[in-house]
């Protein structure tokens, strides 16, 4: 009896062992797991602890997942079933107390790293031993991404920035992708704001060889060559397109040529090595006028036509005025030659309305003209004084041609011409009345001289023989050789 008793009594110790053991070992677990009722019915347990591990199984001992906490904070561990290299996620807080979650491969090294930096996120991707491919970033008023190469050079990167637009102000804010070489150096960048699209393109020599940009004042293009030793623009605006073919830089003193259109017309535009302006061609308006200048900006050479209007050539050579002029209408053809030194000095030659024409000016005083008269050509001698020279003109007359003295003012002093009977011969005083007449009548000739208009001496060649006479101042014959008595021959 007394040893039932004893037996029960060392049950009952060991039992009291146990429930004290499951006592302390329920403490334990309410330290860390709290369970909670809601209202609702619901259960809801608190884990409260430094370190938790998830097992494969009840079978294994393997961790799957492990979740714990370090000075840091906390972290969480996700590992493989199996493998030298099980862990395959970590999620915790970096050295700068950021969060981090970091994804590994099979062979240890990581695959992607997702973690904060200064309040903005990034996430980094990589292959085998650790080669750069990928990285995500996001930045103040937009964000970033970068593919790679292994040594972890950017080849192609695309960038947002800029806030957005704010009350009253234009939207700040540019998308940019940007491809680049093996040693970083930019070869390709495209480009878009608020202000239109840009595209940048280079050689492995020389970034920005070729630039194309879309803007609100309409789309530009520039192509440099080789250490901007040429360049090409294009630019297309709202009433204007330009295309200019450059030695150097646009806008710098050299070689260029240019071709411009626009609402008002087009031009071409040629400038020599140290950029003047040598060649300028337009056409504007119903017209067309080409120059080619010298040094000054002057127009050397102009041709220029103007439709329904005239035509026109002038040149200058290295004079300061237009040496040849030649201008033609619809009523006239004109060409002007004077002389480099003296504008004044000029011949002029043309036709209106059919009847040609030809001077011949020194100092502004006539020297020679030709013409047409209404019974044919004219050809005048003008003496080189202004007020006294005298004219000397032949023109064609109705039966014969005409020889013509004059003085200065017109009057005619000596007449040289033909009739339907002969040659005649006429000396007129400086007042232009007829003072001589000598003429040829058929088989005849005659001579008259006068005097007030009066005949005063009449000498004429008749087939009976020659016979002069005198005349009083009347006119009237007083003596005559031979004698009118004798004119029977006796």
């Amino acid at each position: 009896m007394n040893d039932d008793l004893q037996q029960l009594k060392e049950a009952m110790e060991a039992m009291r062992t146990d429930m004290d053991a499951m006592k302390a070992k329920l403490e334990k677990i309410g330290r860390v797991v709290t369970i909670h009722e809601k209202e609702d019915g619901n259960w809801f347990a608190h884990i409260r602890c430094a370190r938790l591990n998830v097992t494969q199984g009840p079978e294994h001992e393997r961790t799957a997942v492990h979740i714990g906490y370090s000075e840091m904070g906390g972290m969480i561990w996700i590992n493989r079933p199996e493998g030298e290299h099980r862990r395959a996620v970590w999620v915790g807080m970096n050295d700068e107390g950021e969060p981090q979650v970091k994804l590994t491969g099979e062979d240890g090294q990581m695959r992607a790293n997702l973690f904060c930096e200064r309040d903005h996120g990034t996430l980094a991707v990589l292959g085998p031993d650790n080669a750069a491919g990928a990285v995500m970033r996001a930045r103040p008023g937009g964000g970033m991404m970068a593919v790679l190469q292994p040594d972890g050079r950017a080849r192609g990167v695309l960038i947002h920035s800029g806030s957005g637009p704010n009350p009253g102000e234009e939207d700040a804010s540019a998308t940019e992708l940007i491809f680049a070489r093996a040693n970083g150096q930019t070869t390709l960048k495209l480009r878009s704001d608020d202000g239109g699209g840009m595209v940048f393109t280079g050689t492995p020599d020389q970034t920005g060889t070729a630039v194309m940009t879309a803007r609100k004042g309409g789309p530009a293009m520039i192509l440099r060559g080789k250490q901007d030793g040429t360049t090409v623009s294009l630019m297309a605006g709202d009433d204007l397109a330009r295309v200019s073919v450059n030695q150097g830089m646009v806008g710098d003193k050299q070689a260029e040529a240019a071709l411009m259109a626009g609402a008002t017309g087009s031009s071409i535009t040629l400038n020599e090595c140290d950029g003047t302006n040598r060649v300028d061609i337009s056409a504007k308006q119903d017209g067309a006028v080409l120059q080619l200048l010298d040094v000054h900006g002057k127009a050397g050479v102009a041709l220029s036509h103007y439709s329904d209007s005239h035509s026109s050539l002038a040149m200058s050579g290295s004079a300061a005025h237009g040496c040849v002029r030649i201008v033609a209408n619809k009523d006239a053809a004109l060409l002007r030659v004077s002389s480099p030194e003296n504008p004044d000095t000029e011949i002029t030659a043309g036709i209106y309305e059919e009847k040609p024409m030809l001077m011949m000016r020194q100092n502004k005083v006539p020297l020679v003209m030709a013409g047409q008269t209404e019974h044919g050509g004219v050809v005048c001698a003008y003496g080189s004084q202004e007020v006294q020279g005298g004219i000397a003109s032949l023109s064609g007359g109705p039966m014969s041609g005409v020889l013509s003295i004059s003085a200065r003012d017109g009057t005619q002093l000596m007449t040289l011409d033909g009739t339907d009977h002969g040659g005649r011969l006429m000396i007129n005083n400086d007042l232009g009345f007829q003072r001589i007449i000598m003429g040829v009548h058929q088989e005849a000739a005659s001579l008259v001289l006068n005097n007030t208009g009066s005949k005063g001496v009449i000498a004429a060649a008749l087939p009976q023989g020659g016979v002069i006479s005198v005349c009083d101042a009347e006119g009237r014959v007083t003596q005559s050789l031979p004698s009118p008595e004798n004119e029977d021959g006796n």
